[in-house]
């Protein structure tokens, strides 16, 4: 079988990343920059106090001149879980390249880019009469 992913290519994949357009309430935080605003070390805005408020989270020195509470925000980062589903059935040998082919290629692309980027990633191929289940793995390996 041919190569399944370039150097070409993999250079072209090293440069995308995936991206979730849900906030998932996910327990593990990673190195992802997530829209819900959180509890870091990477600020992100002002916004201004509310009763009820953490004090912790008060600049005092934006207090010291202007004489208003104003509460850190911060971005939050989280955990990214990548699960790729692969049909290699019978079925999928029609074509040429086969529909298998074109599938694994895809699949070794979408991880190959969740690994690069340290997301979790984990494989499920269905054979027709089985179902595999590799991983969770993370990071280059």
């Amino acid at each position: 079988m041919d190569e399944l992913i370039s150097s070409e290519l993999s250079a072209r994949l090293d440069r995308i990343d995936i991206i979730s357009r849900k906030i998932f309430a996910g327990k593990l935080q990673g190195e992802r920059r997530s829209k819900r605003r959180g509890q870091s070390v990477e600020f992100e805005d002002y916004r201004n106090y509310v009763p009820g408020d953490d004090l912790r989270h008060v600049d005092w020195n934006i207090f010291a001149r202007l004489e208003r509470f104003f509460i850190k925000i911060f971005q939050e980062e989280e955990d990214l879980s990548v699960h790729i589903v692969l049909d290699a059935s019978a079925s999928m040998d029609a074509g040429s390249p086969s529909k298998l082919v074109l599938g694994m290629r895809l699949a070794m692309a979408l991880g190959y880019i969740a690994l690069v980027n340290n997301d979790r990633l984990s494989l499920s191929i269905f054979t027709g009469r089985h179902l595999h289940r590799l991983g969770p793995v993370r990071g280059r390996r």
